[in-house]
């Protein structure tokens, strides 16, 4: 199937307008989480220094869906909230206001040029932060949880009666980025014939008078146009939220990221890119709402489930004693083993993986998922799920790292190897762990979301060697 060009746009479903579904109460809400101190930011291990400037602010957005027991989703622009951070936001919103913590999703845009966070890919900093750079991002870090309270509390405050509805369209310009030589990882790039997600779901709510109050959009896709940059700005996802909001003035844009782990946005050559890029997802999102939205019916029935994914038997003691020598990130990864030994008298072998789902009774499920999550279980899932009522995101609740595929982990290479290694993980994961997570999420949803017999392949999925 041949790559299409990132100027390509099309409206994947084209839903004939429907009768409007009762009002729910919805609110939604965005508060500036742009740092006003110098701070570190997150996502390449080559930045050494605190941030240089500010090219666009940041923003924590939240959508609260519900009068009682709400469901909360709240988009930050950040490249990871680890477990932590999503606990303390719990806490405060469960005591506070009520939510309850299952019903909380917090989501990231993965914008690799926000501060990074206390506990977030800790060997990235753990060793080579000096005392400041650390009080800042803690400084940072507990002032973010109370913007992200902050944000959520407004969302409740500002609940009023609105229809909901929902479409899928389409963008573009997200290409594999694991080059291969032989079948096996051989760096970063443009791998024009690998598995990518090109579907675009998004929800609408309107107000009584018919206008938008709030649109959330989803694509899988690295936020990584800007590469390195050490500057402050949302990259592809803020500029989207941004672009959206311009076209429906009044109305607040929430955007997550689904399964593109392995995805990269193309071109990324800057910050003219990291615009366009943005402006193709407010472009999707208008061309299907001109065709009519499919309407939702009240609020959204939530069940959530963790397991523990099952990683390779780690290396003995003597290998973390001779690696802790070394004054690099494997040397400070293996100070954390022996740290673990010492504590527990072993070394991880599982991580704990929590899955939430959302279902609008049969017409919509959506999926969170923790972490970095390859494209590979998008194509699985929607090919053995009813794609056309499936939405998937992944970076919500938690950053244990990459979530590999049994492909990847058969290529190698960074998602499956060493990216292992930023997030304090002793090795590589086992490839039964991509059957557990399938096998898990098609409990949670059901048999009324299974793909119906003859399922055509979806015209958005280019599966490559899913193998």
């Amino acid at each position: 199937m041949k790559f299409q060009s990132c100027l390509q746009l099309c409206c994947l479903l084209l839903i004939a307008p429907t009768a409007q579904a009762d009002p729910v109460a919805v609110g939604v809400a965005r508060v500036d989480v742009t740092p006003t101190h110098p701070v570190a930011l997150a996502g390449y291990g080559g930045r050494t220094r605190e941030h240089e400037g500010i090219d666009t602010k940041i923003w924590a957005r939240a959508l609260a869906i519900g009068a009682k027991d709400p469901a909360v989703i709240i988009a930050v622009d950040n490249c990871g909230i680890p477990a932590s951070v999503t606990r303390a936001v719990a806490g405060k919103l469960q005591k506070g206001h009520g939510v309850k913590p299952s019903n909380l999703v917090l989501a990231v845009t993965h914008t690799h040029c926000a501060p990074s966070l206390r506990d977030y890919a800790v060997v990235v900093w753990g060793g080579r932060a000096t005392p400041a750079q650390k009080a800042n991002m803690n400084k940072y870090t507990d002032w973010l949880i109370d913007r992200i309270v902050e944000a959520a509390a407004a969302a409740l405050k500002a609940r009023k009666p609105a229809s909901l509805s929902w479409g899928m369209g389409r963008a573009s310009f997200g290409g594999n980025r694991r080059v291969l030589n032989n079948g096996r990882w051989a760096g970063f790039g443009f791998q024009r014939d690998g598995p990518v997600d090109h579907s675009l779901p998004f929800l609408v709510a309107k107000d009584a008078g018919g206008k938008a109050i709030a649109i959330w959009a989803n694509y899988a896709c690295h936020c990584t146009t800007l590469g390195s940059r050490n500057r402050i700005c949302g990259d592809w996802a803020g500029f989207a939220g941004e672009s959206i909001e311009n076209d429906h003035p009044g109305s607040i844009s929430v955007v997550t990221v689904g399964c593109g782990a392995d995805v990269g946005p193309q071109p990324s050559r800057g910050l003219a890119d990291a615009k366009s890029h943005g402006q193709k997802i407010a472009a999707g999102v208008a061309a299907v709402m001109k065709k009519g939205l499919k309407p939702l019916a009240g609020t959204p029935a939530i069940r959530q489930r963790t397991i523990q994914l099952p990683l390779e038997k780690p290396a003995a003691r003597a290998h973390w004693e001779e690696t802790a020598k070394r004054s690099d990130f494997h040397g400070y990864q293996a100070k954390l083993m022996l740290e673990q030994l010492e504590k527990n008298g072993r070394i991880q072998e599982f991580v704990p993986y929590t899955i939430s789902t959302w279902t609008f009774k049969d017409d919509l499920a959506l999926v969170f998922l923790p972490g970095e999550v390859v494209v590979d279980y998008a194509v699985r899932l929607k090919t053995e799920l009813d794609y056309t009522r499936l939405w998937l995101n992944a970076w919500c609740n938690d950053m244990p790292g990459y979530i590999p595929s049994r492909r990847v982990l058969k290529e190698g290479g960074y998602e499956a190897d060493f990216s292992q290694v930023y997030y304090a993980l002793p090795g590589r994961y086992k490839p039964e762990l991509e059957d557990l997570l399938i096998a898990t999420i098609r409990d949670l949803l059901g048999p009324d979301y299974l793909a119906p017999k003859g399922q055509k392949p979806a015209a958005f999925l280019k599966t490559g060697e899913n193998k």
